[in-house]
């Protein structure tokens, strides 16, 4: 018989068999859904839930939702549907207030249709659908860049130079936010002439797994290898904790596509993407 659980805060902690099976899905997939719901269920269970689909002691489906963090930079919703299903999509419920970024494992296209059906039933007017392609990297195949020596790791006193690069990026923090975020989420940069001229940060740290996202580059900086270099940086920290490195990727983004290849990543798989907005 199928059930259907939506657990948030400190009710996760009391089904510790979702936790124990999520944890066993991490490891035989670590760059998955699998790796975002071990995250935050176990690091912000307050700003997150998780809607389940389970039979037996069996995970079918589920949708694991984050409300958006504490900071500006994650002033969104973020979904990610694994194996998606009626039961699940259709218990999704957000308000239209700000964007929201939902990823989808295991989706076919009536699939797709289905959700963005939903999300503008729930008032979300913008949609953009796109293909990502998901990255891995590990120790054997890891090829680091000759220009990594150039990356630093950014903290506390780098706020205001990161504040700057953010602005630049679209994105208004005072230089007090932009510490915090510096202070909990592990960043490399490169600074040229007083510059921050390019960052990648590593937003979700497992044992199994460290995903690195929020790679940037100024305009008059970039090809000069140095998005390859900060990336390169973090992968090897990943790679020196016994983790693998991961990455996303959209699949017309050549010049990444390249860079990430010539570390030593791989193509795991294509996924789709959907974007909605107010």
């Amino acid at each position: 018989m199928n059930t259907v659980l939506r657990l948030r805060g400190s009710e996760i902690t009391s089904q510790h068999w979702i936790l124990s099976l999520l944890r066993d899905l991490c490891k035989s997939d670590s760059l998955s859904a699998h790796c975002y719901a071990l995250y935050y269920l176990t690091h912000e269970p307050n700003r997150t839930e998780i809607i389940v689909l389970a039979s037996r002691n069996k995970i079918k489906s589920y949708a694991l939702i984050w409300h958006g963090g504490k900071f500006t930079i994650q002033d969104l919703y973020e979904v990610h549907v694994w194996n998606p299903t009626m039961d699940i999509m259709q218990k999704i419920n957000l308000s239209p207030s700000k964007r929201v970024d939902i990823q989808l494992y295991g989706s076919s296209p009536s699939d797709v249709e289905v959700i963005i059906d939903h999300f503008k039933s729930l008032g979300f007017k913008r949609f953009d659908v796109e293909k990502f392609y998901d990255m891995i990297c590990d120790r054997e195949s890891f090829k680091p860049s000759p220009l990594e020596r150039l990356a630093v790791r950014l903290r506390e006193e780098h706020a205001p130079l990161y504040k700057g690069l953010e602005l630049e990026r679209g994105i208004e923090i005072s230089v007090d936010e932009a510490r915090e975020i510096l202070k909990e989420y592990t960043h490399y940069g490169i600074i040229v002439d007083d510059v921050l001229a390019s960052i990648a940060a590593s937003y979700i740290t497992l044992p199994e797994i460290h995903i690195i996202g929020g790679v940037f580059t100024r305009k008059e900086y970039r090809g000069r290898g140095y998005a390859k270099a900060v990336t390169s940086a973090l992968t090897r920290e990943a790679i020196a904790l016994g983790a693998f490195a991961g990455l996303h990727v959209e699949v017309d983004n050549e010049p990444a596509i390249k860079a990430y290849k010539g570390l030593g990543y791989r193509v795991m798989r294509t996924r789709t993407w959907i974007f909605a907005g107010p």
